[in-house]
């Protein structure tokens, strides 16, 4: 096979594991095909590889190591994944010879070793993406002689890569601190974005009085504070209704815990989720922790009354009362406040939404960053 304009995108996530880093990948692997390139998505990721044919990209099934904790007495255990590199090298070898690519884009942490040593053996472009996987858990410890040599090998092979890419301000400075006394010249910030979709959406009729969350139903997404937010919300506005949206592994639990509700509703995943955003007056995010959220940034192009908790990289895309309202997290009376005043104060909040979208359109249009800032670190010579 040529090796002209091919590009691997490696997320190699749990095979039931799908969020937001997952939907970067099929955001990145249509623009690459809007360019011209031929992605190709190498995953573990059952609901990855789905969404991926749905989109026409090409996808490989990868190993993944079930076992992703080795801390602790499991450190008796790293010789069998030394050992498990060794085949992990193997096999990206072998990929790579097949499909010749020019570029890959490298994005989960055992792969950071092993697909980027080989890589650079076969003078293949290697760029780094960093999901929030090295500020929460990836170098917990790695100054600390003794501990973590996992992430001390992610570091050594982090210094081989051509660039590493940080998707926002707060988790560039979170890893520089991290490293110390390490520094690396090879970082670079490109912001998340979303692609402009506001035209195909901008006449559908929201449901008054609607609030919404999109995203995976897991406990650090704050959802326990969002449902006992809403049932203060519900006794203030009579009329209001909150619409989750989303699974997980809290799915069950959470759904049990507002089955008291009748105007809290959970419909799972959804596939439309612009749609859905676009249905609801207001977005809430209430996480206590995030990267650079593609959910967030979406409710800001579609121009929407914004919450968010005040964490890590929000407050990139909501600028507390010009774009939206930031809470604290895990502070569900002040959840409630804002949730009310959004509905309560339609004219001030309008503006908000309108200066979301503003920002949006200056800071986070993915095909400005796209062209202007990525398109250039996969270009080869001719």
């Amino acid at each position: 096979m040529s090796k002209e304009r091919r590009v691997f995108l490696i997320r190699n996530v749990g095979p039931e594991q799908y969020g937001g880093g997952e939907t970067y990948q099929i955001k990145l692997g249509l623009m690459f095909k809007k360019y011209g390139f031929r992605p190709i998505i190498v995953t573990s990721s059952k609901g990855l590889s789905r969404e991926a044919r749905d989109n026409q990209i090409d996808t490989v099934e990868a190993p993944y190591f079930q076992r992703q904790n080795w801390s602790g007495w499991r450190n008796a255990l790293l010789p069998v994944y030394f050992l498990k590199q060794r085949g992990l090298r193997k096999w990206y070898k072998q990929l790579f010879q097949e499909y010749e690519p020019v570029a890959i884009n490298v994005q989960s942490r055992d792969d950071w070793i092993a697909a980027t040593g080989v890589a650079k053996r076969m003078e293949i472009k290697v760029i780094w993406t960093d999901h929030m996987d090295l500020r929460s858990w990836v170098l917990d410890n790695v100054n600390i002689w003794y501990k973590n040599l996992i992430g001390k090998w992610v570091l050594k092979c982090a210094h081989k890569a051509d660039k590493i890419v940080m998707i926002s301000d707060y988790e560039r400075k979170s890893f520089e601190k991290k490293v110390l006394p390490q520094k690396f010249n090879n970082i670079i910030t490109i912001k998340n974005g979303v692609e402009d979709q506001f035209a195909h959406y901008d006449d559908i009729k929201q449901k008054k009085n609607s609030i919404c969350y999109v995203g995976r139903i897991v406990d650090y997404k704050g959802i326990a504070e969002l449902i006992e937010a809403f049932s203060v919300v519900g006794e203030k506005c009579s009329d209001s209704i909150l619409n989750i949206y989303g699974d997980g592994e809290g799915y069950d639990q959470y759904r049990k815990m507002a089955s008291g509700d009748d105007k809290v509703h959970f419909y799972g995943r959804t596939n439309e989720p612009l749609k859905v955003i676009a249905e609801n007056e207001v977005f809430v995010l209430p996480s206590y922790r995030e990267g650079l959220s593609l959910s967030l940034l979406d409710a800001a192009m579609m121009g929407k009354r914004i919450i968010a908790s005040n964490v890590d990289g929000n407050p990139e895309v909501v600028v507390d009362k010009e774009t939206g309202l930031l809470v604290p997290a895990r502070n569900a009376s002040k959840l409630a406040e804002a949730m009310i005043w959004m509905l309560e104060n339609r004219k001030e909040a309008g503006k908000m939404a309108k200066n979301a979208r503003k920002r949006y359109e200056e800071k986070f249009d993915f095909d400005k960053i796209f062209e202007e800032k990525m398109l250039p670190l996969y270009k080869t010579k001719e």
